[in-house]
């Protein structure tokens, strides 16, 4: 056995330069095949995928270098209102204007004597 130990007083850690490198960019679209690649940079298979499909093809949309961030933004938050907030407001809208009135008139229709 050795009889010296040695006593470190702090970590002995790897030496690390002031101004280290800063990791290179990292393209989205790098690892997607090449069909993918190319209809996210087309405006139109964009907008037929998300017309067609809704949100489903917002991820079309956040891969494309075609539209800056803010545009994205918007669309993705339009694309959100007509395919989830509108048809909530439609139907309720439709519960409330369209079908109450009827089932009344059949409340008032049974009161009345029945309805047939």
């Amino acid at each position: 056995m050795d009889d010296e130990t040695v006593l470190l007083d702090k970590p002995q850690l790897p030496a690390v330069s002031a101004e280290a490198a800063l990791p290179s960019e990292r393209v989205i679209e790098g690892g997607l095949p090449h069909s993918i690649r190319s209809a996210a940079r087309s405006h139109t298979i964009i907008w037929i995928v998300i017309l067609s499909i809704g949100p489903l093809g917002l991820p079309l949309l956040w891969v494309s270098p075609k539209y800056p961030t803010w545009s994205k933004v918007l669309i993705s938050l339009a694309t959100v209102f007509f395919t989830i907030i509108l048809p909530i407001l439609v139907v309720i809208y439709c519960g409330e204007f369209l079908v109450r009135p009827v089932l009344d008139a059949l409340e008032e229709a049974n009161r009345s004597g029945g309805a047939i």
